[in-house]
């Protein structure tokens, strides 16, 4: 079997979509599929022509369009995939539906028309593609996100210690690690047990600024632009991780999923769409004021804090990418398999 994996970023352009194709490309070689890696210079219409050659020329037998991703911008080559005159069935995954307005959603009909399978990482933007498109072709299926970041290997895990992980960008949660630290400079803590591991985004250099600055005020470790290994080892080497998203957790938060494939308990708001697994996994926050109340009692609460592991273990299993890949090939077979019939 050959599939043609076809994403508008890859590594190491950064882009959350384009990391996750390059994991999914890994993980389904080993499990025995062979992968051509569709990529462009480029998205305008005038490279469609170019799209359509490789697209051929790869010979595959199944294409899987990963949408949306940085590199694509706004470009409607990818959607027109079903028109290109090739043989191969298509299946997309689509990442992030429930972000686009109602005069975007147009732009996927032919993913609802024309493709054998959609992916979607959560059951709640299944379920909104589904409203959109009542009569859609083909099937929906719901694969979870695998980890960007592997599992480290630290030797030991800094007791009472909080990291933050994810893309420097305002308003997705730093700020309030910043809060926390002030609260347990307050109380008499150390700072120096939150570290906030990340990296800078291209146009938000101001705020990158502004991060380097608090983290040197308040005494909290900085870990910048550290390759994926490094995260690992860095993430494994925290009790807690402190992930305050402003709609709530979900299964497609990548963060989070790095945070709990290396044992770290995380602390996070719960909201309409975190699955109850995912519940039973986290800690509910909804502020940096339950945050630093949480910290100083987990140590009175030893039976909640094994049980909370034990969960954690079980949640790493879901972003595990042997599982992920084989999913994905078991879609694939049966596509192929009723292509037979």
């Amino acid at each position: 079997m050959k599939i043609a994996l076809v994403c508008g970023s890859w590594p190491p352009e950064r882009c959350g979509v384009g990391d996750y194709s390059a994991k999914l490309q890994h993980a389904l070689q080993d499990a025995g599929v062979d992968v051509e890696r569709i990529e462009l210079r480029g998205w305008s219409f005038r490279r469609s022509a170019h799209y359509r050659e490789l697209l051929k020329y790869s010979g595959a037998d199944v294409i899987h369009v990963q949408y949306p991703s940085v590199g694509y911008g706004r470009s409607l080559v990818p959607a027109l995939t079903p028109f290109l005159g090739l043989n191969a069935p298509l299946v997309v995954t689509l990442h992030e539906y429930e972000i686009y307005r109602s005069y975007r959603r147009p732009w996927f009909w032919s993913f609802a028309y024309r493709a054998r399978a959609r992916l979607f990482s959560r059951e709640a933007e299944r379920a909104a593609f589904a409203k959109s498109f009542p009569r859609r072709a083909g099937d929906d299926h719901v694969v979870p996100i695998g980890s960007n970041i592997p599992v480290g290997h630290s030797r030991t895990r800094q007791e009472g210690s909080v990291a933050f992980f994810g893309l420097f960008w305002p308003g997705k949660g730093i700020e309030d690690m910043f809060d926390l630290a002030r609260q347990i400079k307050a109380v008499g803590g150390d700072p120096g047990r939150l570290s906030i591991v990340g990296a800078p985004v291209a146009g938000q250099g101001q705020f990158a600024d502004f991060i380097r600055r608090q983290c040197g005020e308040l005494g909290v470790r900085l870990f910048e632009d550290r390759p994926a290994d490094e995260v690992a080892d860095i993430l494994s080497g925290h009790e807690f991780a402190y992930l305050p998203f402003p709609g709530g957790a979900d299964e497609r938060r990548g963060s989070l999923a790095a945070a709990i494939v290396n044992g770290c308990l995380p602390i996070t708001r719960h909201g309409q769409a975190t699955p109850d697994w995912l519940k039973n996994a986290t800690i509910s926050s909804e502020t940096p004021e339950d945050a630093i109340t949480i910290l100083l009692n987990s140590e009175n609460r030893p039976d909640q804090m094994d049980s909370l592991r034990k969960n954690v273990q079980a949640a790493a299993e879901r972003y595990a990418w042997p599982k992920i890949a084989q999913r994905h090939r078991s879609i694939y077979d049966a596509i192929l398999a009723d292509r037979a019939r």
